[in-house]
């Protein structure tokens, strides 16, 4: 009876007092797990391999026509004639647009009419004039019929120029990409534009900042995933790189590198797509290599042991790209290297004596 009271008696006492049990229970789980003692945080390691290693560049960038032109009329007037529209697929010489020819040729003929009476008046005074010596009032009556003649001849000139540029050509084969007029009748100013853009000749054009463009050469491979084909990567070269900077919409000077688009099968490929880039600026065969993130003080890595303890040695580094470096001396294929140095307990670290 008193071996069950003994049992008993523990347990009223936690019925009775639940919130000082609770309370009791949470310190103890709290100091036990502050106190228990914990394993040992895993050290994230990189065993050294030899393999192919790539340096590349990313960028972003757009497809832009490497072939297109923008036509303007010389002269305001208005439209007699508009032979495409937006989307049109034009040859070379073309007609694209032409202005009122009415207009054009009564200004011809008034010019002409000007410079005729002008001319006649320059013969008349001379006529009244030979051998005379002229007053300071004849010769500004002389100095102003030979403005006058010379205006109606100049006028004569701009008007002709004005009738041979009444009508737009395209210079090149392409597709009609903006069309400033669209319908005969319409007015137009010197700022009407009509532009057209070979679709045969199209470029991948990219922004390479300042401090990336020295590793960028013509003829390197470059491949393009466009967001209107993501799974269609395009695999094209450098064809060009600017020898002039430029400002970024983000500040930054950059250069703009060129890959050309070789075909254009169906137009598939249009002015204006967006995509990302890798330029491969260059490639070793068969060399070692680490982690950036297990490099420390410039050249250094951590290196674990037989003994699982962490040796510091240095390397010597090689070309890199975002994420590792080559090793062209310091460490052999097959050791392990710590990828964050700052993981390393310092009781595990092999102490270097002291030169």
């Amino acid at each position: 009876m008193t071996f069950i009271r003994r049992i008993l008696t523990p347990i009223k006492i936690i019925k009775t007092h639940k919130i000082l049990t609770a309370i009791v229970f949470i310190i103890l789980t709290v100091a036990i797990y502050f106190l228990y003692p914990k394993p040992p945080k895993a050290i994230a390691i990189q065993t050294v391999k030899s393999a192919d290693f790539v340096q590349s560049i990313s960028v972003s960038g757009k497809i832009d026509s490497l072939e297109s032109v923008n036509l303007t009329f010389q002269t305001s007037e208005t439209l007699s004639y508009v032979g495409v529209k937006e989307g049109d697929l034009v040859k070379k010489w073309q007609l694209i647009a032409s202005l009122d020819q009415d207009q054009l040729q009564a200004s011809l003929r008034q010019a002409e009419q000007d410079f005729i009476a002008g001319k006649a008046a320059s013969q008349q005074y001379y006529d009244d004039h030979t051998n005379a010596t002229e007053s300071d009032a004849e010769k500004v009556e002389r100095t102003t019929i030979d403005a006058t003649q010379n205006k109606a001849y100049d006028q004569i000139v701009k008007v002709r120029h004005d009738i041979a540029n009444s009508s737009l050509y395209s210079p090149i084969e392409g597709i009609v990409t903006k069309m400033g007029a669209k319908t005969a009748g319409q007015n137009i100013t010197a700022a009407t534009v009509f532009s057209i853009a070979n679709p045969n000749k199209l470029g991948f054009l990219m922004d390479v900042n300042e401090a990336d463009v020295s590793k960028v050469r013509e003829d390197q491979p470059v491949s393009i995933s466009l967001d209107a084909y993501a799974d269609s990567p395009l695999k094209l070269s450098v064809s060009k790189i600017d020898f002039l900077t430029h400002v970024t919409t983000t500040g930054g000077n950059a250069y703009t590198v060129q890959a050309d688009i070789p075909s254009n099968p169906d137009l598939r490929y249009r002015i204006g797509m967006e995509g990302n880039a890798t330029i491969i600026t260059a490639t070793e065969k068969n060399v070692l290599s680490v982690s950036i993130s297990s490099i420390t003080d410039n050249n250094y890595v951590y290196v674990k042991n037989s003994k699982s303890l962490y040796e510091k040695k240095k390397i010597r580094l090689g070309i890199q790209n975002d994420t590792d470096s080559v090793v062209k001396e310091g460490l052999s294929a097959g050791e392990q290297v710590v990828l964050d140095p700052t993981q390393i307990p310092q009781n595990l670290i092999v102490k270097t004596p002291a030169k």
